[in-house]
């Protein structure tokens, strides 16, 4: 059963919001939210799909700040391994599935708590094997942004670069791991009205998060989105589908 439009919209616009201030979660917190509806395989195609929408609202927003001189190294292995992590997808057993993204959703969560900075240079080698890391877990389970994220912010990116590095390359990787997911995707009419109604809302919510960015500090937003995540988390571990 598909989640219900009016869980998902609100949950898209305040995600959208939430997510371009905190710099990235929102692929996790839709998943584990999908996952309360549907199989978690279904779940992570789907919320593959609106990474699209989500990904180049974020792109059209922090064009400027993306860092063009990362991105080609980064995706040189993160295109093959993003491929190959997808096709583990199908393969693997569905509860080994929902293990792997309970315990990345609870890192996730303890790495966004940890306020220790941690810097490593973006050389050729870095930018390649943070890459490769970041396409076999994003095809695996549906989003890299715990290693992106985490590499990223070890490169020394500000925020507005950051956010738009970030997207830029969750857009990459996310169009070639979907090369796998679409052949396996129920399409219905159902799911081509909640993308094409995910369109505005989160173009809304991202032009909203980029103006509040100036104003308010992430810590709120990453905060409640932590909250979301956890609670998704023991559902996936403990309460499987």
């Amino acid at each position: 059963m598909m989640p219900p439009l009016i869980i998902l919209l609100p949950l898209l616009l305040v995600g959208s919001v939430a997510s371009t201030i905190a710099g990235g979660g929102l692929g996790i917190l839709l998943t584990v939210v999908a996952s309360m509806f549907l199989d978690i395989r279904t779940s992570v195609v789907l919320v593959g799909l609106l990474g699209f929408i989500i990904q180049l609202a974020k792109i059209s927003h922090f064009r400027k700040d993306i860092q063009w001189q990362m991105v080609g190294w980064y995706v040189a292995l993160g295109i093959p391994t993003s491929i190959v992590g997808a096709v583990l997808l199908f393969v693997l057993p569905e509860r080994w599935v929902e293990v792997g993204l309970g315990t990345v959703c609870l890192i996730f969560v303890f790495m966004q708590m940890r306020r220790q900075k941690i810097r490593i240079p973006p050389t050729r080698t870095n930018l390649l094997l943070a890459g490769a890391g970041n396409g076999l877990l994003s095809g695996m389970i549906g989003n890299g942004v715990l290693l992106r994220s985490q590499a990223l912010l070890a490169f020394g990116l500000t925020k507005e670069q950051f956010v738009g590095t970030s997207s830029l390359l969750a857009f990459i990787l996310n169009l070639s791991r979907n090369t796998v997911y679409l052949q396996q995707f129920p399409w219905t009419q159902e799911t081509v009205v909640l993308l094409l109604l995910s369109i505005p809302v989160v173009m809304i919510g991202v032009r909203l998060g980029r103006y509040i960015l100036q104003f308010v500090s992430p810590n709120t937003f990453e905060l409640l989105m932590s909250f979301v995540i956890v609670a998704g988390a023991i559902k996936l571990l403990f309460f499987p589908s």
